[in-house]
């Protein structure tokens, strides 16, 4: 039973759901308009009845010890046997009945004590349903009262036929509005979950090899789930891209070197030193380019690594590295600023531009991490700003030390590729890098901007 509720569709649920939901709501409110409508007749009808029992006693007089009976109705039906309308009055076991009783038999009439009302109905007699109104009432005349029981009865059909026939319309209202609004609901069904169709049709061409990046006119509510995947095709073709552009560019380095022992090989006095040399280049080539194909890129899911764990341990570590030189850093990292990735990357990214930081500053390092938030991404991106009080960088070299292999000096200790793992990294996250002069310190600053 799961497996064949789960196959269901959403719009079938929705829909089924919704229906079931509507009709109930609308047969609750036929209900209430049907009970409503019910009491509402019935007092219209004991209102009726009570000023017919009114009508007649203000027609009635005395005579002595004798009632005057009326002959002016309040209502020509009580004239015409039959009618439906029938009066009647009792006084000391004595009954009267009006012209309309006449071939009619009525339930027996009892007496009620003055002043008091009592409304039959519906009840049952002789296979019909009836209505009664009784009132007792007390006639004074100068020797004594008389006292009478006046009762005013109604054939009940008329009230009957009007509900059965508001009923019957209410019925039908409701069963034209019950239609409309399930058609209604269908259209906007199909006009609700028309983006996740179209969402369904980008997936199938995604899986037959299209080159696919889903757009951003989906509504608010799907635009985080295509972002999302946006981002993890992009990671994808980004990572096979890196590793083709890795294997390449590893198979091109090695073939100066290669061609170099091969070619010392063949001489008759082979230089040892230059072997070696050449085996120690091709290690660290093969290095670098496992360093650069290790590069994770920016992953969709994943949990956040806290910025200020990681940035503390490297600050620490960097200080037991330049132990004499009494270097001040200054953090300052937004509560709960978390990066969204692999730590390995995080930790090669504020290694080596805290390194080079460590390397250029005279005595004050500044780090600056923010949180960026943008509409309709649930996490947060990261801000980082690493500036220092040294010598900074001509605006003309900034660009070309961002590549492999280049070194701000050539006296300092280094293979130039750290600020290219760098960017590599950052680009792998749709970041970006730049450097410019530090506000305060004066030194060269890296900011990385990384996307939520």
């Amino acid at each position: 039973m799961a497996s064949v509720t789960q196959n269901v569709s959403l719009t079938k649920r929705v829909l089924v759901t919704s229906s079931v939901a509507l009709l109930l709501a609308l047969t609750a409110i036929g209900l209430v308009m049907d009970q409503a409508f019910k009491d509402k007749t019935l007092n219209l009808v004991k209102e009726r009845l009570e000023s017919y029992v009114l009508a007649i006693i203000s027609n009635i007089e005395t005579n002595g010890d004798e009632l005057i009976y009326p002959d002016n109705f309040p209502t020509p039906r009580m004239n015409r046997p039959g009618s439906g309308m029938y009066a009647q009055i009792l006084v000391d076991g004595n009954l009267w009945e009006s012209p309309s009783v006449l071939g009619q038999k009525l339930p027996e009439l009892t007496a009620v004590d003055v002043n008091q009302m009592i409304f039959d109905g519906p009840m049952e007699f002789n296979g019909e349903r009836l209505f009664r109104m009784r009132q007792g009432f007390s006639l004074e005349d100068q020797n004594a009262g008389i006292e009478l029981t006046i009762a005013i009865t109604e054939h009940a059909g008329n009230f009957y036929k009007e509900l059965a026939e508001f009923e019957e319309n209410l019925f039908r209202w409701l069963l034209g509005i019950s239609t409309v609004l399930v058609i209604v609901q269908s259209m906007i069904m199909y006009w609700s979950t028309k983006p996740l169709k179209r969402l369904m049709s980008d997936l199938l061409k995604l899986e037959k090899g299209d080159e696919l990046i889903f757009s951003e006119d989906y509504p608010i509510e799907l635009r985080g789930l295509t972002t999302s995947l946006n981002r993890l095709i992009e990671n994808e073709r980004s990572n096979l891209s890196r590793q083709r552009r890795t294997l390449g560019d590893l198979a091109h380095s090695l073939k100066t070197p290669l061609a170099v022992i091969h070619s010392e090989l063949e001489n008759q006095q082979i230089d040892k030193d230059l072997i070696q040399q050449q085996v120690v280049n091709m290690n660290e080539i093969v290095a670098y380019q496992l360093k650069r194909a290790a590069v994770a890129g920016h992953r969709t899911f994943v949990t956040g690594v806290p910025v200020i764990d990681v940035l503390d341990k490297i600050v620490n570590t960097l200080k037991k590295v330049y132990p004499n030189r009494n270097i001040k850093v200054n953090s300052q990292v937004a509560p709960g600023a978390e990066f969204y990735g692999e730590k390995g990357d995080l930790m090669e990214v504020l290694g080596n531009l805290l390194e080079n930081a460590f390397k250029w500053c005279d005595q004050n390092i500044d780090v600056l991490v923010k949180t960026l938030y943008m509409e309709g991404r649930k996490r947060t991106g990261l801000i980082i700003e690493i500036g220092d009080d040294g010598p900074g960088i001509p605006s003309n070299k900034r660009q070309e030390l961002l590549q492999r292999g280049v070194r701000g000096d050539e006296q300092v200790k280094g293979h130039g590729i750290g600020l290219s793992i760098v960017t590599d990294i950052v680009e792998s996250y749709q970041g970006k890098l730049e450097i410019k002069p530090h506000k305060s310190l004066r030194g060269a600053c890296f900011k990385i901007i990384l996307p939520p």
